[in-house]
């Protein structure tokens, strides 16, 4: 399947599954998509289910892992239509714990969508964009133990989402990593999904994306659009590996507890990346070595490769 059929497919799909993922809110205040990071294909649908008036309009909140919840008055001045300098409103995910990912210009492009929902007054009143991610401060972070506070991404995306929408009684769609939405199993400790779900049981509807045709097949699923519920389904008690390969030597809870439903929007096909020329911009790169070396005390995640990797591929680009 080229570029061209495969986006046409998740325009489909987000036309034809809208109003039966809408139909959760029903039930919970929470309906999550486990984001995988640069996928165009998933963007392309993600979109599109942000522009149908049949969901979004269900929704007061959209709240993204892609910001820092410190600048939330930036988001909501910019996703009310105020106009900003590009340098402000990059700080929305440029200042968040995770260095480079947010910087593929798919997220920035879900940002416009929202903004473009409530400038066109697709709902009865405008949608909030919600920052998750905790609100650091990279000017003030100096050491590993500095950073340490923020290094529970979970709990501060839990955080965000208990104070700025289940105390205020509001239902949001929340896009977020794969990891933060399922319910049970996350590699690192309690994922965001669950840690609500601890406090606010059936808070939450977490759906996880399937990459392949394989996958999808594997649980009885047909062609893309293709949206399955796993209660009743038959799968409740199927290993979640069935359905998510990508690590196979760790052992998941049954299906049923990692997610509520599985959704195919066809194969992964495309990742997109920035423009590496961002990172000749010589206060950037500085920063971002910076915040890298923390990091690498911190974790023992080591970002500098990338980084200069990424460094390299700009100069071939620029040389030619």
């Amino acid at each position: 399947m080229n570029m061209a059929v495969a986006l046409t497919a998740v325009l489909l799909a987000g036309f034809v599954l809208a109003p039966r993922i809408a139909q959760e809110f029903d039930r919970h205040p929470l309906v999550m998509i486990g984001e995988l990071h640069r996928w165009a294909e998933l963007h392309a649908f993600l979109r599109e289910l942000a522009r149908d008036p049949a969901f979004i309009c269900r929704v007061d909140d959209v709240v993204v892992e892609f910001g820092n919840s410190r600048l939330q008055e930036i988001a909501d001045a910019w996703g009310a239509g105020a106009n900003m300098s590009e340098a402000k409103l990059q700080t929305m995910w440029r200042e968040t714990a995770v260095p480079l990912t947010w910087n593929s210009p798919l997220y920035r492009q879900f940002y416009e969508t929202i903004r473009e929902v409530n400038r066109n007054r697709v709902c009865p009143r405008p949608v909030r964009i919600v920052l998750g991610d905790g609100p650091l401060d990279w000017s003030r972070i100096k050491t590993a133990s500095d950073f340490a506070p923020w290094g529970d991404r979970d709990s501060a995306i839990a955080a965000t989402i208990e104070r700025e929408v289940l105390a205020k009684h509001h239902r949001a769609f929340v896009l977020a990593g794969l990891a933060h939405a399922v319910k049970r199993g996350a590699p690192d400790g309690p994922s965001t999904a669950e840690l609500i779900e601890r406090r606010d049981p059936g808070a939450v509807f977490s759906i996880v994306p399937l990459r392949t045709a394989a996958d999808a097949e594997s649980v009885q699923m047909g062609p893309p659009p293709s949206l399955a519920w796993i209660q009743g389904s038959g799968f409740e008690q199927a290993d979640f590996r069935l359905v998510w390969k990508g690590e196979p030597e760790r052992k998941w809870p049954p299906m049923g507890e990692v997610a509520d439903a599985l959704l195919y929007v066809g194969a992964q096909q495309t990742l997109v990346y920035p423009d590496p020329s961002i990172y000749l911009e010589p206060a950037y790169q500085k920063e971002l070595r910076r915040r890298a070396a923390i990091i690498k005390e911190y974790s023992g995640q080591d970002f500098a490769a990338a980084i200069d990797a990424l460094v390299d591929d700009a100069r071939r680009v620029r040389s030619r």
